[in-house]
């Protein structure tokens, strides 16, 4: 697989993330609206957030090695 595959792919992922999140929170409304615990629902958010934001880390490296092959003579 080659870089921009590569890259392709993890943007796709952070878009599912995303996603997951928005999903996430129309739980935990849902949740709240009806009286019920959020912890599980709250937690799970919490860890999608800190997936996201890893998944962004990655992504801004690869971008950067692809930069830099760019430079490359």
């Amino acid at each position: 697989m080659g870089l921009q595959e590569d890259i392709e792919r993890v943007e796709q992922h952070i878009r599912e993330i995303e996603e997951r999140i928005e999903r996430q929170r129309a739980v935990i409304s849902q949740a709240k609206e009806n009286g019920l615990a959020t912890d599980g629902p709250s937690n799970f958010l919490w860890f999608l957030k800190e997936t996201l934001s890893l998944s962004r880390d990655h992504l801004a490296r690869l971008l950067a090695d692809d930069f830099r092959a760019g430079d490359s003579p």
